[in-house]
């Protein structure tokens, strides 16, 4: 009868089970294509750093050739590959991943960090007295229950350099995190699906290309994977700019739509304009006193509501709420969120006499 044990391997005990043959590598039941380099340093890292790894499937089994028993991988086949392979002297950690450690080998890590990896606990789950069909059965039903990825899980598990790190490490700070709870704009439930590192990345493409379409995250993955030359500009950038909502804002972001991905985006993005600039931006500003930049808030807040909707305000309430992840629509919030955090008590007060007014001429002599 099959039965299921729960486990946990050393890394050390993994490598003599190798060393020994007990140890039987095959892709028998790997239905995955193998990892590319970049995959398995990551990995490699994950285990330096001490952070846990998914469990492993093991089937214990006997090895003909040895007549002993041994363990058959199920599932885990590609991380324990990479182990070994590191471990021999195959595989290298790259700088992307590690600064301090990065292009070694295992026996180029320091002694401490050498115990450390071997003694790395991996947790697993060793099944007896099974078939291979039963095998395959089980997993049939663990992959029933897995949910669809994402856009940002799949480019979690697709990109493994630079800004993935970038937009991951900003999203995931203690003070990014205290700012996602404080302002309102992520739930756990949210963050457990990788929203908040899509709304990092967004921000980081515009900090770094200007304005873009979500669809456009991608590709900045992709083409600062190996290099990034803006990286510590645009995560100061980042940084600034969140600090900033934070520090001066958090009092009407959670009481208001502000909160919402679209219009947080915005206020975001214009916020690192006023501050550092952007590409194709309006540039940097000193920022209006900041009880009237929370009064404008409130005030547009009010003011975007369907029921109370002022003429002008119309072509703005279409860019908060249709195709809103697209260029034309956000190059327009980006133009009415920075003159909110940037314009004079006057400039304002005469642009939100455009907003208001039911005369066209009104409008356009506000304008």
């Amino acid at each position: 009868m099959v039965s299921f044990t729960r486990a946990t391997f050393r890394i050390a005990e993994l490598v003599k089970l190798d060393k020994d043959r007990q140890l039987v590598l095959q892709p028998k039941f790997q239905r995955r294509p193998a990892w590319e380099t970049k995959a398995r340093s990551y990995l490699i890292d994950t285990v330096v750093k001490g952070f846990p790894m998914p469990k492993i499937y093991l089937r214990r089994t006997l090895i003909p050739k040895l007549g002993v028993k041994g363990y058959e991988v199920v599932d885990g086949q590609q991380r324990l590959r990479s182990i070994l392979e590191f471990y021999k002297g195959q595989l290298v950690l790259s700088r992307r991943h590690n600064p301090d450690l990065g292009d070694a080998t295992f026996s180029a890590l320091p002694e401490p960090t050498q115990r450390a990896f071997l003694e790395y606990e991996i947790s697993a789950e060793v099944i007896e007295e099974a078939s291979d069909p039963e095998v395959w059965a089980m997993f049939e039903r663990l992959n029933s229950y897995t949910l669809t990825l994402n856009r940002q899980e799949q480019r979690n598990a697709r990109f493994f350099g630079y800004f993935k790190q970038v937009a991951y490490r900003l999203a995931a700070e203690q003070s990014a995190l205290d700012a996602w709870k404080t302002l309102g704009v992520f739930g756990n439930r949210q963050i457990a699906r990788m929203k908040e590192v899509e709304l990092a990345s967004d921000v980081l493409v515009a900090i770094v290309e200007g304005i873009s379409d979500i669809t456009d995250i991608s590709g900045a993955y992709q083409k600062y994977d190996d290099e990034f030359p803006a990286m510590a500009k645009s995560e100061e950038a980042f940084r600034r700019s969140l600090s900033l909502i934070t520090a001066h804002l958090a009092l009407v972001v959670p009481k208001t739509r502000f909160r919402n991905k679209a219009w947080f985006y915005s206020l975001m993005v214009a916020s690192a304009d006023a501050l550092v600039g952007i590409p194709h931006g309006k540039g940097v500003s000193r920022p209006a006193p900041w009880e009237e930049v929370r009064r404008r808030m409130f005030e547009l807040d009010a003011a975007l509501r369907p029921e109370a909707l002022a003429p002008g305000l119309s072509p703005l309430q279409d860019a908060l709420s249709r195709q809103t992840s697209h260029v034309p629509p956000r190059e327009l919030r980006h133009q009415h969120f920075y003159d909110l955090l940037t314009l004079s008590k006057d400039d304002w007060a005469k642009k939100w006499r455009g907003f208001i007014a039911t005369d066209p001429a009104d409008r356009s002599n506000a304008e």
